[in-house]
């Protein structure tokens, strides 16, 4: 295990975070249904944003609309 953090240790940020992403989706495998039902999601937000159906809000707002 040592062997491997010293070769990962000169890796970049970036490299490090894909490696980290890997390890992850390794350990936790994609639902493939629920990513092809939040593609689809987005594609429609983004469609209808881009149509002028739907508006964006700022993030400070929300969070003090939804404070607790």
């Amino acid at each position: 295990m040592d062997e491997i953090f010293s070769d990962i240790l000169p890796l970049s940020h970036t490299d490090k975070l894909l490696l980290v992403d890997r390890i992850l989706a390794s350990l936790y495998p994609a639902n493939r249904g629920v990513e092809a039902i939040w593609k689809d999601e987005a594609e429609e937000r983004l469609e209808a944003y881009d149509q002028g159906d739907i508006s964006t809000a700022d993030e400070k707002d929300i969070f003090i609309k939804y404070k607790r």
